[in-house]
């Protein structure tokens, strides 16, 4: 028996990311499953969620699309306003707020946010950009750190984070921050 896959409701925003992608060569990827994410944000019950990383607004859609508001942060102003343009023609430009500097920068002023999930998925992991979004966490709050895999400073992040709840997905770490 074969099930079929649902359809990705935000399938034009990762198509226009992987083609922008190609044609700016920036790095600049969507997660691989946004309705992950969101199923994750909608069990955490989050109002609040940091992202690092938008790109084109892929996952920020999906995070959006469950009624939480959004800060997400990329470096690249033209990342900063092909996402608006996605989330506008998503009706959800009002549940993004877009952020457009270094991560480690803006993440200091998030941190009375209390978010219920920080994301990363931006580029090889660094201990800083995660202790940065950790901050911004309230406690008991779902940090979501991809690109695991690529390296970088993977290792330290997962030394930094053994104290905390966590899941190990390769790829992907899960982490609840202590009470």
């Amino acid at each position: 028996m074969t099930t079929a896959k649902a359809a990705d409701r935000f399938d034009d925003i990762k198509a226009a990311t992987l083609t922008h992608l190609e044609q700016h060569g920036c790095g600049c990827y969507p997660y691989a499953d946004g309705s992950l994410l969101a199923t994750l944000t909608a069990a955490a019950k989050a109002t609040t969620v940091v992202e690092l990383g938008t790109a084109l607004g892929y996952s920020a859609a999906w995070f959006a699309s469950t009624g939480a508001h959004v800060h997400t942060i990329d470096r690249d102003p033209i990342h900063s306003r092909r996402a608006h343009e996605h989330l506008a023609r998503h009706g959800l430009a009002d549940h993004v707020t877009l952020h457009t500097g270094e991560g480690t920068g803006i993440l200091p002023a998030l941190a009375d946010q209390e978010a219920d999930v920080a994301f990363f998925d931006g580029y090889p992991p660094t201990t800083a950009a995660v202790q940065a979004l950790a901050v911004t966490l309230r406690p008991g709050g779902l940090l979501i750190a991809g690109n695991m895999a690529l390296g970088g400073q993977a290792e330290q992040i997962r030394g930094h984070l053994a104290s905390w709840r966590h899941t190990d997905l390769g790829e992907t770490l899960l982490a609840v921050k202590p009470q």
